[in-house]
């Protein structure tokens, strides 16, 4: 019989933080989105300070108040909960976050021949034959070593489908369990008891208008689906709930899927710190979005012959004014060459340019995807291709060697950028920057 193994860091923006701070490991810790924006990751004591807040009464006030989550609240709403509880607040280190995310990622495929990156801080390991092993000793094996090599307190689940594996995730994170659950050594009505009490929103795959619709029919826990009739279920929903359903029932229908498929379409925007009102801060914005999104493109080995821009005003601030547009534009030869993409941003800009706004947002979007591999070449400038590839492949060696924008182009400007991200509680790129490396006294 198949079994899964998912391995999940604990709140793993917050805690790439304190592994640097570890005094930090007793105290409520969060980290902020763009441009400090929204609390997007939050250890297990700043998730304590829930019970101080309650979502508002109902119109009549008749409504008692209820808990609410301190996850995704705006920082100014919360901003004094936070100082009085002695809170550390920290701005999204997204190079630093990347780069713990590989080590994890490289540590956890150690510990067994396939291996699905699932997303920045999981990963699925097949254990099909480790029968011999205790498997509890073995994600605990699993635990100490991450721990050890990186800081990072993570979960495993260890089930006969991937679904199972999930769902003994979320429950070591949750339970009496040290941080690992394996459920293949459980019998059944002791695995029954455990999902009966999970939600059924909280079942793999299953969002918010999924949940509405199994509740509808009486389906509310992880339980009810597992024992629900599969006739019925394939009658009134999609083939996704009836495979959840066999994958409960220990059916593994979901296979690891070692190598990421090459995306479709690469999507780089962002909002500003402060809004723009000079055509020269969108362009340069949307051109170092540009780079980084070509960056990512010849990364996965493809090429782009449409590139789309877009911008848009505060819609929050509607009496700034009110303007969103975007424009597409396609290569005569898709590239990955930066320079390329970087002129046909500067030709979307103005177009899309209108005077006296205060721009909010803006984004590149490279679409018309293909391998670089299967590439038709050029008849008539193949000289230019070849210097192109060179080109980039050294900007790219010395940009991962040296550092991000080691070497970029003269329109991004890295001195002057009066749009840049807010990040008043930036961390130091303790793992990828030699002026910022952890000093020890």
């Amino acid at each position: 019989m198949a079994i899964f193994a998912l391995i999940d860091a604990n709140s793993f923006y917050a805690s790439c933080e304190i592994a640097f701070q570890p005094g930090l490991v007793n105290r409520p810790v969060v980290v902020l989105s763009n441009n400090d924006g929204c609390i997007v990751a939050a250890n297990a004591h700043a998730k304590a300070l829930n019970r101080y807040l309650t979502k508002p009464l109902g119109s009549g006030g008749y409504r008692a108040a209820q808990p609410t989550s301190i996850m995704f609240q705006p920082y100014f709403k919360v901003e004094r909960l936070l100082k009085a509880h002695k809170t550390k607040v920290f701005s999204s280190n997204y190079e630093l976050y990347a780069d713990m995310s590989q080590r994890l990622h490289t540590l956890i495929g150690q510990f067994a021949p396939k291996q699905e990156i699932y997303s920045i801080d999981e990963s699925f390991l097949d254990l099909t034959g480790f029968e011999k092993h205790n498997l509890t000793d073995y994600g605990q094996q699993i635990r100490q070593t991450i721990l050890r090599g990186l800081g990072l307190p993570v979960a495993v689940g260890i089930g006969h489908s991937k679904t199972l594996a999930k769902l003994a995730n979320h429950l070591a994170k949750k339970g009496d369990f040290s941080g690992v659950l394996d459920l293949t050594v459980l019998s059944e009505p002791a695995i029954n008891l455990l999902l009966k009490n999970v939600a059924i929103g909280d079942v793999w795959g299953i969002g918010k208008q999924l949940r509405q619709q199994l509740q509808a029919v009486g389906i509310h826990t992880a339980l009810d689906l597992k024992l629900a009739d599969p006739h019925k279920l394939s009658k009134r929903f999609s083939v996704n709930i009836l495979r959840s359903h066999l994958e409960l029932n220990h059916q593994a229908c979901l296979q690891l899927d070692e190598v990421d498929e090459p995306k479709q379409q690469i999507l780089r925007s962002r909002s500003f710190g402060q809004a723009i009102s000079e055509r020269h801060d969108l362009r340069q914005a949307l051109v170092n979005f540009a780079s980084r999104a070509a960056e990512k493109l010849r990364a996965q080995g493809s090429v782009c012959q449409a590139v789309t821009v877009f911008c848009t005003t505060n819609p929050f601030k509607p009496e700034q004014g009110a303007y969103r547009n975007s424009c597409s534009l396609r290569l005569a030869l898709a590239t990955d060459d930066t320079r390329l993409i970087a002129e046909q941003v500067k030709i979307g800009v103005d177009k899309l340019w209108r005077e006296d706004f205060l721009y909010h947002k803006a984004g590149v979007i490279l679409s018309e995807l293909s391998q670089k591999s299967q590439q038709q070449n050029d008849l008539f400038a193949p000289a230019l291709n070849e210097k192109s590839a060179q080109l980039m492949a050294v900007m790219d060696q010395i940009n991962q060697k040296m550092g991000k924008h080691s070497l970029h182009l003269a329109s991004q400007d890295h001195a002057n950028q009066r749009w840049a991200m807010r990040q008043n509680h930036h961390s130091p790129r303790y793992t990828t920057n030699w002026q910022e490396l952890l000093t020890v006294s």
